[in-house]
Parts: C-alpha cells; structure tokens; sequence
C-alpha cells in the first residue's frame, strides 16, 4: 500500500474551525462598531474646533457680525452649509467684507447628519456656542468638562450656556 500525500478531511474541518474561532476573538477584541463611534467623534471635535476659530477669526477680523438666533429652526447641520450668512450660522456680511468664506469653504456637517447626531449653533448677537453630541463612552469626559451647561454634548465657543 502507497502512503499518499494531503490531509483528511476531519483535518481540515478541525483547521477550519481553529481558523474561524480566532477570527471570531479577533472580531470581539478589536470591536469594529467602536472604531467607527472613535472615527465620527473625531471628525465631529475637529470639525467644531475648525467652525469655532473660523467664526472667531472672522468676528476678530471685522469679517461678520453674528446675529440673535433666537427661534431659529435651521441653526443645524442639517439646514444650509453657504458661508455667507443663509448657512446654519446665520450673521451679517458688513459692507466689503467676505463673510466666513476667506475662512472656511463650507459649514461642516456632521459624519451622520441625522438628529441626534447633528451640530446646533446660537447666538445672542454678542456670544455664540455650536454643539455636537458625541457618540463613543471614552468621550463622555470631554461633554462633561467642556465648561457648558449639558453633560451629555460638547459644547464650544464664546458663552456655553446658550442652548440647553
């Protein structure tokens, strides 16, 4: 009788499954969902901080003078993304000046752009907050110690008290 060469089936069912259960652990260890919460929450804290020092350079510039949103039904991302004033930050473009756009292309929208998971802006004319509310538990800490009135949003700009 000739010794032939390969491997049984019951070897390769058995390599098959130590294959898939590794597979397995490897999928509950690196947790794809959170890696995406991680990745949405950091384009959020880096779209915010852009939005805020645009409005902060234009304010400082003479560029726009904001506006009381008092009411306003469209200060989120998911109204209008225009820099000149009709966007979801609404303000006054003075006489020869640009408005946001010498500072930014475009209002940011959030990754998912779907309530809850959207950016609110308001004003009081003179102060202004825009919110996010951020989707992953390691960011709970940066909610609740941004200095605004609401644990569960972070919350940036020049007064953080003005939406609830």
């Amino acid at each position: 009788m000739t010794k032939q060469k390969g491997f049984t089936l019951i070897e390769l069912l058995v390599v098959i499954a130590i294959v898939a259960v590794l597979a397995g652990a490897l999928l509950i260890a690196i947790n794809p969902q959170s890696m995406v919460q991680k990745g949405r929450d950091s384009k959020r804290l880096q779209d915010i901080d852009t939005l805020v020092q645009a409005i902060n350079l234009a304010l400082a510039d003479g560029e726009i003078l904001i506006t009381d949103t008092t009411g306003c039904a469209n200060c989120t991302s998911t109204g209008d993304t225009a820099v000149d004033g009709t966007g979801y930050v609404p303000f006054t473009i003075p006489l020869n000046k640009t408005g946001l756009s010498k500072f930014i292309a475009a209002l940011p929208t959030d990754p998912l752009n779907t309530a809850p998971n959207i950016y609110t802006y308001a004003s009081d004319a003179t102060n202004f907050e825009v919110n996010a509310v951020l989707e992953h538990a390691d960011n709970l800490a940066k909610m609740t110690t941004d200095g605004g009135n609401n644990a569960a949003i972070y919350e940036k700009g020049t007064t953080l008290t003005l939406i609830n």
